[in-house]
Parts: structure tokens; C-alpha cells; sequence
């Protein structure tokens, strides 16, 4: 059951998450980054590539899995919305962004509807007459995303994610039960999952982070711009967790943008910039402190493109997992022969 899971994805999440580090490191322990220099240097005079190997791997390694985890929530949480009900009105507001279960509905009921376009044959009067797992309906329209949904149509469209979300998890574990060599194709697509995943997550806290240190040039109310967002984000999704979200959902995605938050005001507090530490002793020890905009475009052309790449990978794994359940159940494969 290991075709789904691999320590070399794992471990090229933590090595992505390396920049990050040493991001956290040069912002707020601009003044202890001379210990860590001598650490390294004392690594590479040890001569030792066996230890070296070993020590990278013990950072690497727990570092990607909490990171997979993370990023694994933080793209499929649909916390952050707003319920406005008052004086008649009663609207749902959810911020467009995609995640997973979205993606996953939205591929389960195109591919639906396409295949209740096809003619009538013997494998599909077969199936019919099979126990089905999706609607027999075309899915309901519940509105686009930017659209406030009605009660109605937000309970509609959290039952059809519901549903999409189980039918998945069943036609997912069907396909794990036929072994590695039957799923190589969908073993491919969840390692580039992993690794877009944890790629575009590591980028997200990069550019926020390398944005604070950006905008510590700034002395308007410019520079408060990304702190009081991931504040607000942060404290929303965190009030909509702890009202529907069961004690088995860990706050993931709260805890990362209140963290990053949190971050932000550290950085940016005036005080800390008349005295040593976060803000002073960066901006007076030759320029570290100074970081060009050429950076922060690189930095969000990687996050975009990775974020990019994963979500049209999750398209192509779920439809991977939808027909090629449906192949198999029109075409079982044969049982094996008794010895």
C-alpha cells in the first residue's frame, strides 16, 4: 500500500521548506546567524559526508511531513467564509479560491454529465443496472464562486462536495486494492501532487515573509497591508473552524495564517525598529536589510506557477481516479486461477 507515499517526495518538501528557514532565521534572529555560521563550517571541517547525509535527512524528513500535512489542509479548507444574515438578508460569502474538494466536485460532475451524453451500449446498460455511487442527475447549479449563494444553495453545494468527496474515497480505494503496477500512472500524478503542493505552499510563506521585509522601507500605513489581512483571514477561518468543524479537523490553515500574522507584526512593530534585533541591526549591517522588487516578482512567479501546476494535476488525478474506476467497472479484471 506504499504506491501513494514516498520519503523522496517527503523529503524534497522539507528541502523546499529550506528558504524559509533561513528567511524566519535572518528576520528574527538576524543576531544569532553568526552561531549557525560556525555550525556549518564545523560540519564541512568533520569531513564526513555519511553524517552530513544522515543530519540532512533528520531535518529534511520531519520537516516535509508536517509541511505535506499543512499544505495538504491549507488547500483543501473551506473555512473561510462569511454568513450575512440580517434585516431579509441572507447571503454566503466564500472567498474564489480553489481547493481540492471545489476542484474534485467540480471533475466528478463534468465527467458525470459527459457520460451521460455517450449512446446507449451493453457495458453502459451493464453499469446501469450495477449500484451507482454518483447522482443519476446532472449535478444541481449552485452558483459560480464569486456569486453569493442563498442557504439553499450553500447546503446544496456542501452536500454535493460531501458526496463527491465519498464517492472519491471509495473509487480511490477500489483502485489502491488492484496493487502498484495497475496504478503507476496515478502513483505519478499523487507524487507531483505532493511535491506542487508543498512546492506552492513553501513559496506562499517565502513571499509573504520576503513582502514583510520588503515593506519594512515603507513608514504609511502600506506596510500593514499583509499583517491585518492575515490577521482577518486568519481570525475567520479560525471562528468558522471551532463552530462546524469536528475535534478530528486540526485548525491547519488557521494556524498558518495567524502565525504569518503574527510574523508581520513582529516585523514591522515600530519599536523594533529603533532598537537591535528584527528591524535595526537589518537595515545597518551593509544593506541586509534591503531586498529589490525583482525578488518578490521571482518569488511570486514560483508560487504561481507551482500553485498552477498542482491544480491542474489534481484535475488530472481525479479524472484518472473516476474512469479508471468506471473501466474497471465495466471491465473487472479477470479472478485469479485456483492453485
Amino acid at each position: 500500500m506504499g504506491a501513494f507515499t514516498s520519503a523522496f517526495d517527503i523529503i524534497i518538501v522539507g528541502a523546499l521548506a529550506l528558504p524559509s528557514v533561513l528567511l524566519v532565521i535572518h528576520l528574527f534572529l538576524s543576531d544569532r546567524e553568526s552561531t549557525f555560521e560556525k555550525l556549518v563550517t564545523w560540519v564541512k571541517e568533520q569531513d564526513q559526508p555519511a553524517l552530513v547525509g544522515v543530519l540532512l535527512f533528520a531535518m529534511a524528513y520531519p520537516m516535509g511531513s508536517a509541511v505535506s500535512r499543512i499544505a495538504q489542509d491549507f488547500f483543501d479548507d473551506a473555512d473561510l467564509h462569511f454568513h450575512l444574515n440580517a434585516f431579509g438578508y441572507d447571503r454566503w460569502f466564500r472567498l474564489p479560491l480553489a481547493t481540492e474538494t471545489n476542484i474534485r466536485t467540480d471533475v466528478y460532475c463534468e465527467a458525470q454529465e459527459q457520460l451521460q451524453k455517450l449512446p446507449p451500449n451493453d457495458s453502459s446498460r451493464k453499469t446501469a443496472q450495477s449500484p451507482q455511487l454518483l447522482p443519476a442527475t446532472p449535478c444541481p447549479n449552485t452558483g459560480g464562486r464569486l456569486a453569493p449563494k442563498t442557504t439553499d444553495l450553500w447546503q446544496q453545494r456542501q452536500n454535493l462536495e460531501d458526496l463527491a468527496t465519498r464517492v472519491f474515497r471509495i473509487q480511490e480505494a477500489a483502485l489502491l486494492l488492484l496493487g502498484t503496477d495497475s496504478n503507476e500512472r496515478l502513483r505519478q500524478f499523487h507524487d507531483q501532487i505532493v511535491v506542487l503542493r508543498g512546492a506552492a505552499f513553501n513559496g506562499m510563506v517565502a513571499l509573504v515573509l520576503c513582502f514583510y521585509w520588503w515593506s519594512m522601507r515603507f513608514k504609511s500605513w502600506v506596510r500593514w497591508i499583509a499583517p491585518v489581512l492575515c490577521s482577518l483571514l486568519g481570525l475567520n477561518a479560525l471562528v468558522n473552524h471551532l463552530l462546524e468543524r469536528p475535534a478530528s479537523d486540526p485548525p491547519y490553515m488557521e494556524f498558518t495564517l495567524l502565525a504569518l500574522a503574527a510574523a508581520g507584526w513582529v516585523v514591522l512593530w515600530p519599536r523594533a525598529l529603533k532598537g537591535s534585533g528584527v528591524g535595526g541591526e537589518m537595515q545597518t549591517q551593509n544593506g541586509r536589510g534591503k531586498i529589490r522588487i525583482p525578488y518578490l516578482w521571482v518569488a511570486a512567479f514560483l508560487t504561481t506557477s507551482s500553485f498552477l501546476g498542482w491544480w491542474s494535476t489534481q484535475v488530472l488525478y481525479d479524472q484518472q481516479v473516476f474512469y479508471s474506476y468506471r473501466a474497471m467497472i465495466e471491465n473487472p479484471p479477470p479472478a485469479p486461477a485456483p492453485k
